[in-house]
């Protein structure tokens, strides 16, 4: 699990504010999360939504993280992807972050749901479903 434990940029972990830390999103290696990617390469439509599921965190120091990821709502055969970030904002309910690679996206990470994939894919997954569980048969 990566943790960034204070206002500070240091991405080693939980360390002096334990509050802080535990009030923050945390990404964890192997769960499915929302994402949506906002670029000028979207059109009118400005984003594009996926389900990611992480593979792995790495903190590159500063604000500065590769996070890789399975891209569900991609391309099969270049699912897998790894991008260089900087972390721009993150608190208990999202990440924030910019791409530092071409082409330029920001990026929204935040809890997945029933409803989001519902809404954002017209399935009909049922809102008691366990939302991971439903990804990881299904995806």
């Amino acid at each position: 699990m990566w943790n960034y434990s204070d206002e500070s940029s240091d991405l080693a972990g939980m360390t002096e504010n334990k509050e802080l830390f535990l009030s923050r999103i945390s990404l964890e290696p192997m769960h499915w999360y929302a994402a949506e990617f906002i670029a000028e390469e979207f059109g009118d439509d400005l984003r594009s939504y996926s389900p990611i599921k992480i593979i792995a965190v790495t903190p590159k120091g500063g604000r500065i993280f590769q996070l890789d990821f399975y891209h569900a709502n991609y391309s099969a055969g270049v699912q897998n992807k790894t991008y260089k970030l900087q972390m721009l904002e993150r608190n208990k309910n999202f990440i924030l972050a910019l791409s530092l690679s071409q082409p330029i996206r920001l990026i929204l990470i935040y809890k997945i749901t029933c409803d989001w994939l519902n809404q954002h894919f017209k399935l009909q997954v049922r809102s008691g479903d366990d939302v991971q569980i439903w990804l990881n048969k299904n995806v």
